[in-house]
């Protein structure tokens, strides 16, 4: 089941109290305003293959939906692998099902951890009741058991290009942490299956229920190369400053290009990821101007200028400069 479906977003009020399951209701079962959630069964197949059949050409550009698994969804039911079916407290034609959430990949112990991938149905689709079915499903998934999962984390892997399917997990207030390359083998919107890159959001126990579309408070790393300053890619060669920032992914903040130290450090102030500041510094400069940035100047690592290093120790120093922001 592929954990990147379109679906609908919508806004939600920015408090929220999670929803503790009602001690008298089965285990993984919860209903809100317009929506209930609760375990597959036998019943849902007629409507499953009804809103999967109504949908399949929107699924089809992220997904590979089939009408007729249902029965082998509930076949595989069990700790590792959990499956909620949404459903209208009000039905619209064909079938009640607004959509199927799959919460798999489960591990416990110190990780309890799982990934969590979704489809929404029409005609339900875009008018806010699936999101209401992944919020009831996030209460039940970090609820205590029996009536929950006890999970710490959730984790959803989407195509960059099914921005629909990120502006719902952003709306709940999932936090977006990194990038994997060919994460899923999927279609696209190419119309083909190959090898997709994912993005990676997360949600934890800890932070549920969370504001939406909570700021991402990226960790702010930054290091210094003291010496001459580095040319970057002209006549003498790839300076240690520029390796080290593209290895890390910041900025290069370098006096070839900005003389005045004050201006350095103000690029770096401005960063929302940090940067790599490059040039001829007096101590005095380089301290003044990293408290200025928002860095305690003692933290930070300063690296000697050099020129056309060897890509291991250019990596070498960066993981260095990340572990001094651990």
């Amino acid at each position: 089941m592929s954990p990147d479906h379109a679906a609908e977003h919508a806004a939600q009020p920015p408090v929220r109290h999670p929803a503790e399951p009602a001690a008298d209701e089965p285990p993984f079962t919860a209903t809100g305003e317009r929506v209930t959630v609760r375990p597959p069964n036998p019943a849902d197949i007629e409507a499953y293959t009804a809103a999967v059949t109504l949908s399949e050409r929107r699924l089809a550009d992220f997904a590979m939906p089939d009408p007729h698994n249902l029965p082998v969804v509930i076949d595989n039911q069990s700790p590792t692998y959990r499956t909620f079916m949404v459903h209208a407290l009000e039905t619209e034609g064909s079938h009640g099902l607004v959509g199927r959430i799959n919460v798999a990949n489960v591990v416990g112990g110190s990780f309890r951890s799982a990934s969590v991938g979704y489809d929404s149905y029409d005609p339900y689709a875009g008018r806010s009741l699936f999101v209401e079915g992944l919020r009831l499903t996030l209460d039940l998934v970090f609820a205590d058991p029996p009536q929950g999962m006890g999970l710490h984390r959730v984790e959803a892997n989407i195509q960059p290009a099914n921005h629909r399917s990120a502006g719902l997990v952003r709306s709940l207030g999932f936090v977006q942490e990194g990038f994997s390359r060919d994460f899923l083998h999927l279609p696209g919107l190419d119309g083909r299956r190959d090898w997709r890159d994912h993005e990676r959001f997360a949600m934890l126990s800890s932070d549920w229920p969370a504001v939406p579309y909570r700021p991402h408070g990226h960790r702010r790393i930054a290091c210094v190369v003291t010496g001459l300053g580095g040319a970057g890619y002209g006549y003498g060669g790839t300076s240690l400053g520029a390796a080290v920032a593209a290895e890390l992914g910041v900025p290069l903040f370098s006096s070839t290009a900005v003389e005045s130290p004050a201006a350095l450090f103000e690029l770096l102030r401005c960063s929302p990821v940090g940067g790599v500041v490059e040039g001829r510094l007096s101590g005095p400069e380089l301290r003044m101007g990293l408290a200025r940035a928002g860095y305690e100047p003692s933290g930070v690592p300063v690296l000697d200028h050099a020129v056309d290093v060897p890509r291991r120790d250019v990596v070498r120093h960066a993981l260095a400069v990340r572990a001094a922001y651990a």
